[in-house]
């Protein structure tokens, strides 16, 4: 998978309804580069905004990104592991699986 496909994927994944009350830009990275950059307002999904990031999270690599998004590995073990981590804005890793995952429902911190 690379970052045209991953980007695809989540604009296809995106969950409106769990976006209420967000007001957030991501990026999702590796070590060597950024996977995707996008904005969720006002329940819409905007990829490569030019707005500055409020969170980023690190993967190991964009196939780690995508199955900790959708449900296919587990978070914490992908982050007891290595393979997922946060700048330091770790309340936000909640609202992220939100917008792409069906079994998180997450309001936003406020």
């Amino acid at each position: 998978m690379d970052e045209e496909d991953l980007k695809a994927w989540l604009a296809a994944r995106f969950r409106p309804q769990a976006a209420t009350g967000v007001d957030v830009v991501f990026a999702l990275a590796t070590e060597e580069a950024t996977l995707a950059t996008f904005a969720v307002d006002a329940g819409k999904l905007r990829l490569d905004p030019a707005a500055p990031v409020d969170a980023t999270f690190f993967f190991d690599s964009a196939e780690t990104a995508r199955a900790v998004l959708s449900g296919d590995a587990d978070p914490i073990v992908a982050f007891m592991e290595g393979r997922f981590r946060a700048d330091g804005n770790l309340p936000l890793a909640f609202v992220l699986l939100g917008l792409f995952r069906e079994d998180y429902d997450v309001e936003a911190p406020p």
